[in-house]
């Protein structure tokens, strides 16, 4: 199966890829879309010489986080004879996740790799990419109730237990209070309750509770700093430990916390990894952090999608294991760079 022409799309596909989108906002939509391909470096790639074309799709794809997981997935592509695209990749407003699955499907693509947003409008975008017969697997965050093929990461149980793990190792006997903060965006009521359940049945300790809030992000500022002035201000307990579930939240935290003189009294942990995360822990600032490796999930992604694509099963749940970078092996994961070769992880 050859790779279909994609350098120009007619403007009707993209119309009615656009759907609900009035004629100005598709004009746009085909404008953009076009430049970008036509100004972009990757656009004089031979794709007759790619098998397969897999799309990736993420609403989070300006973190350091996603950019690792994009690299490990064109990595697996490359032998699978797939490119692996980044749909809007480069564009100062990026698309919906509703107008990229829209695109990713009327570019006839083999397959949508989808880190998903919440919510109904995703579930029923991903119905209807799989209604035409592309496959979806989704990563990172899962949509059960879809006809997705598959999903590959770790199920929120599973990493409320690794963090009760850590909070177990670290909380002295005076501990009192762990506060999780919740990025809103990402963790659903549902979402939520696994992980406070996977949380509370590792740290089943009567002397430590819990707080949890849930942190709304707006256009990439959020009200953490007002949770973290509360504690300094003393309208709200001050915690012994703190659980930040995203690479935002946990760069914002530790830096306030640092800036109020907090960061003695407070361990943080966090997730996810990034330059000043790392930088964090080696400061002191932060305890540790707490990530699935980002390559190995974009590795996994595209096998998954492939297995698919040959044999038309693929398993239900595939699972990326989880690493632990603290004080004492950060130095070597900077060292050795981001596969880890299970650096840290918890036994």
């Amino acid at each position: 199966m050859g790779r279909k022409g994609r350098a120009a799309i007619p403007f009707q596909k993209l119309w009615e890829a656009a759907g609900v989108l009035a004629a100005t906002s598709a004009v746009i939509l085909s404008a953009s879309y076009f430049l970008l391909f036509k100004n972009n470096p990757a656009s004089e790639t031979d794709y007759g010489s790619y098998q397969y074309h897999i799309a990736i799709i993420s609403d989070e794809t300006d973190t350091s986080f996603w950019e690792d997981v994009y690299r490990g997935a064109v990595e697996a592509g490359a032998g699978y004879g797939a490119y692996v695209e980044q749909v809007g990749d480069g564009l100062v407003d990026p698309f919906s996740m509703e107008d990229a699955i829209n695109i990713a499907i009327y570019e006839h693509v083999d397959g949508i790799l989808l880190r998903a947003a919440e919510g109904e409008k995703t579930r029923r975008m991903v119905d209807k990419a799989c209604s035409h017969k592309i496959p979806v697997i989704t990563m990172q965050k899962d949509i059960p109730d879809s006809k997705r093929q598959g999903f590959v990461g770790i199920n929120d149980y599973f990493l409320g237990q690794e963090y009760g793990k850590r909070v177990l190792k670290i909380a002295g006997d005076d501990a009192r209070l762990v506060t999780v903060l919740f990025p809103g965006a990402s963790f659903n009521e549902i979402s939520q309750n696994w992980f406070r359940l996977g949380l509370s049945n590792t740290v089943s300790q009567e002397k430590i509770r819990f707080d949890f809030r849930i942190i709304r992000d707006d256009k990439g500022l959020n009200n953490a700093e007002d949770v973290i002035h509360g504690m300094a201000e003393g309208d709200v307990e001050q915690p012994d430990v703190m659980i930040c579930l995203d690479e935002v939240i946990t760069r914002s935290t530790y830096q306030l916390l640092r800036d109020l003189g907090l960061s003695e009294d407070i361990q943080v942990i966090g997730s996810y990894v990034s330059d000043d995360i790392l930088e964090g822990i080696q400061q002191g600032y932060l305890d540790s952090t707490i990530t699935i490796d980002p390559e190995a999930m974009g590795r996994m992604g595209v096998d998954a999608l492939m297995t698919y694509k040959r044999y038309h099963m693929v398993s239900y749940y595939t699972e990326v294991g989880v690493m632990l970078v603290d004080r004492d092996s950060v130095a070597q994961y900077r060292k050795e760079g981001k596969d880890g070769n299970g650096l840290g992880e918890e036994n």
